[in-house]
């Protein structure tokens, strides 16, 4: 495990190059998941979602400053197994009863973060915007687990408007 995924919240100053940006990213919306065939009822129609969210550079310059905040997932499970001993896995770990608290710290610490940035805007939905996280998040050392059994990050970028 790196070093990066041992820390709760992280800041990290980004190299334009460490962005990844795909236009394929943005089709990961459509990707099917539990109770939605169709991937998120939300493409389309919102609009900081895919197809109308901007493409990122196009709205967000440099310099950037990754922010992310570390959710133990695999604790929850175990503190809400405990709760709830019949309930299935898929229960223990829904987003609904994590996502945001986890969330709002993620917003706390951008904004702290933003005030020390003239003009700057935060970014929360990424790969609306083309940014592939899990390629960006490589490329400084931090390794995002693919359906996460351990640790869940939610990450945020800043730049500047």
């Amino acid at each position: 495990m790196s070093q990066l995924n041992n820390k709760r919240v992280l800041v990290i100053k980004l190299k334009e190059s460490d962005i990844v940006l795909t236009p394929e990213t943005r089709e990961w919306c459509k990707l099917p998941y539990p109770n939605h065939p169709d991937g998120c009822p939300n493409y389309g129609k919102k609009a900081d979602c895919p197809p109308n969210a901007p493409w990122f550079t196009d709205v967000v310059k440099p310099p950037y400053t990754l922010v992310g905040v570390r959710f133990n997932l695999q604790n929850h499970i175990r503190k809400m197994r405990k709760k709830h001993p019949n309930w299935t896995h898929r229960q223990l770990k829904c987003l609904l009863y994590w996502q945001n608290k986890v969330r709002s710290q993620l917003r706390k610490k951008c904004e702290k973060v933003a005030t020390k940035i003239e003009d700057a805007i935060i970014v929360y939905n990424g790969e609306a915007m083309g940014i592939n996280y899990f390629a960006t998040c490589k490329n400084i050392g931090l390794i995002l687990e693919r359906n996460p059994r351990k640790y869940v990050w939610k990450i945020a970028i800043i730049g500047k408007k």
